[in-house]
């Protein structure tokens, strides 16, 4: 019949039809069992005698117990039964009659003795029954040897392709851990090698290599069909037994399962162990952070490499086993009903080939419960640790792109300051100038006239437009810079950013991935709205002023020009400073990494955002200080355009 699957009260709503010579001395034997990995435990079972029950073409209900319920409940199979007497056997030989009969007399003495007393069922058989006239089904028996043994070869194939497959997967672990150890050996990693860990961890190979393990468990699967084909054809054959023979081939079965695999087979694999393995190296594949996923990934490699060869050596012993079944099955086919004069030979071939394909079935479940584990190792390595390397690694190649960016901006902030060095001894000599003129006399005019056309002037105000110009470049640079870095910490998963906001505070790194941008200044910024105040107020004191106070107003405001430009040099050299600390952070990154240093790496991610915030900052202040400036010196010119210079006379 079929299996019914987690089923205590099955329906099987199946027809069977059996070729009988008659109703005589003819019984119907039932047996139940239990659909077990090892082997198929007997439930219970029962004889119908077939004389007995008055039998027709029409259906007659029967019903008997098959367990008494000793160590549980009672239990019972119901079924319908009908005998065609017009139809006569098939395969049966005309001595059948005559050999059921011997049998019937004396076969219960001999049944009980095979179960007292049978070491062996292969010398049970030659003892007690050397001397009967054998008669079995022929015909199913041998069915029964050739479905197993074009099993057993479609087996042997298929295990010739896995091993070749599990020797692929070993490789490619010994590979990985072999690379990751040959990238640290001495305990450190180079930044420019994450992108030949990513592509090991998230490449081509990798991807290769979970199919092909994927291919190896669905071959397991096949392995386990074809067992399954191999127990069911040689059950159909023993069937076909005299039913002392059958029993005592379950019971040796029983026995063999009690003692374990026969002297020779290979043991099977302690499976949960490995799964346990490989279970753990999942989870703490899934749980890696920054300090582990060095240790994690080469942990994970060579487990796939160990996990590899285990899954060869099973696979490998399935093919032995499947080679051994196809002698056997094939010495089933071939038997030569003449040659017999006991049953010996086919009763041990059938117990070998159901014990054999019983470990191929077992041996194929097990290698496939580890090989889903191996996938799933692939699958979650490929993912966890490529998330990591990979974000690693485009962070180190934006460092290096933000390089040229700090570069130039170190360049600007050198030529800012030259230029504010200018721009203040020039504002020195023009405050001297107009405070050389004491009177308002015929050459204070004249010199006034010279300062008012002359390039004195319009050259402070040229230099404090390059100021601008220059901080509104960096400016640029630097928020390039920022947008560059921020992308790439936004691009780390969790687990390298675990700790951040404990060591910079003010979850800094959500609001980086909140595209968050503070409008506030720094806390170590600078506020020069006093300074741009003081600098308007001189200008409008300018712009007021007589002809008479305008000289003066003029040398003041210049002499406030002088003073707010060395604060923005001031800046300027504090801008510097922190690009300097950028391009130091920018190296560090890119540089060797171990332990210590990992979570300081990542922190300077974080390092370079806020120094550039704060250099666009100081940029930002030096603006308003130069643009307040210009609007001064520009009042200034103003001022003395304004006076109608006469020669002898001023109005």
């Amino acid at each position: 019949s079929t299996t019914k699957e987690n089923a205590l009260n099955p329906v099987y709503e199946e027809t069977f039809h059996f070729n009988i010579p008659s109703l005589e001395n003819m019984q119907l034997n039932l047996l139940v069992r239990d659909s077990d990995i090892n082997f198929d435990e007997k439930l219970g079972n029962c004889k119908i005698k077939l004389d007995e029950l008055g039998l027709s073409v029409d259906p007659t209900p029967v019903s008997r117990q098959i367990y008494e319920g000793a160590f549980g409940r009672e239990s019972h199979v119901f079924l319908t039964l009908a005998y065609d007497a017009t139809k006569g056997p098939e395969t049966y030989s005309s001595s059948a009659v005559g050999f059921w009969q011997r049998m019937d007399s004396g076969l219960e003495d001999l049944q009980g003795t095979v179960v007292d007393e049978m070491g062996d069922v292969v010398e049970f058989v030659d003892d007690q029954i050397s001397s009967m006239p054998i008669v079995i089904d022929i015909k199913a028996m041998k069915s029964a040897g050739m479905t197993v043994y074009t099993s057993s070869r479609e087996t042997s194939t298929l295990c010739i392709e896995t091993v070749d497959k599990a020797a692929e997967v070993v490789a490619f672990g010994l590979e990985l851990k072999e690379t990751l150890d040959g990238l640290s050996a001495d305990g450190t990693l180079e930044a420019s090698k994450f992108e030949v860990i990513l592509d090991l961890v998230d490449g081509d190979r990798i991807r290769e290599a979970t199919k092909l393990a994927g291919e190896l468990g669905d071959l397991a699967l096949k392995c386990v069909e074809k067992s399954d084909d191999m127990i069911e054809a040689i059950e159909l054959g023993i069937d076909s037994l005299p039913d002392f023979i059958e029993d005592c081939i379950e019971d040796k079965l029983g026995l063999a399962a009690e003692k374990g695999a026969k002297e020779g087979d290979p043991d099977l694999p302690d499976v949960e162990t490995h799964t346990r393995e490989l279970k753990s190296l999942v989870t703490d594949v899934e749980n890696v952070n920054l300090f582990t996923v060095m240790s994690s990934g080469k942990l994970a490699f060579d487990c796939l490499r160990s996990k590899g060869e285990v899954c060869q050596d099973m696979f490998n012993a399935v093919r032995e086993f499947s080679e051994d079944v196809s002698n056997v099955s094939d010495a089933i086919q071939n038997f030569d009903l003449k040659a017999l004069g006991a049953m010996r030979e086919v009763a041990m071939n059938a117990w070998r080939c159901l014990r054999l394909s019983s470990l191929i079935k077992l041996f194929s479940e097990g290698v496939g419960e580890i090989i889903r584990w191996i996938v799933s190792l692939f699958k979650k390595a490929s993912e966890k640790l490529s998330s990591i390397w990979g974000a690693l690694a485009r962070a180190k190649d934006i460092m290096a792109q933000c390089v040229q960016y700090i570069v130039e901006c170190t360049k600007l902030c050198d030529d800012a300051k030259d230029r504010s060095g200018e721009l203040c001894d020039l504002s020195h000599e023009i405050r001297e100038h107009l405070m050389n003129i004491v009177t308002l006399d015929r050459d204070a005019i004249a010199s006034i006239k010279d300062l008012s056309d002359g390039d004195e002037i319009r050259r402070a105000i040229k230099l404090a437009t390059t100021m601008d110009d220059i901080a509104k470049e960096c400016v640029g640079y630097i928020l390039e810079t920022i947008q560059k870095v921020c992308g790439a910490i936004k691009s780390l998963p969790d687990v390298l950013t675990e700790g951040v906001n404990e060591v910079r505070g003010n979850g800094e790194v959500e609001k980086i991935r909140a595209d968050g941008d503070d409008d506030d200044p720094p806390t170590d910024g600078v506020d020069v709205s006093g300074d741009i105040k003081e600098l308007d107020g001189m200008r409008g004191a300018i712009e007021e002023a007589n002809v008479f106070k305008s000289v003066e107003k003029s040398a003041d405001g210049f002499d406030g020009v002088k003073a707010k430009i060395g604060l923005c040099g001031d800046m300027i050299v504090r801008s510097r400073g922190f690009a300097d600390n950028c391009n130091e952070a920018i190296a560090l990154f890119g540089g060797a990494w171990d332990l210590e240093s990992a979570q300081d790496n990542i922190l300077k991610l974080f390092e370079i955002v806020s120094a550039g915030k704060l250099i666009r900052h100081l940029a930002e202040e030096i603006m308003k200080i130069v643009h307040a400036a210009i609007a001064l010196m520009e009042a200034v010119v103003q001022k003395f355009k304004d006076i109608d210079f006469v020669p002898d006379k001023v109005e």
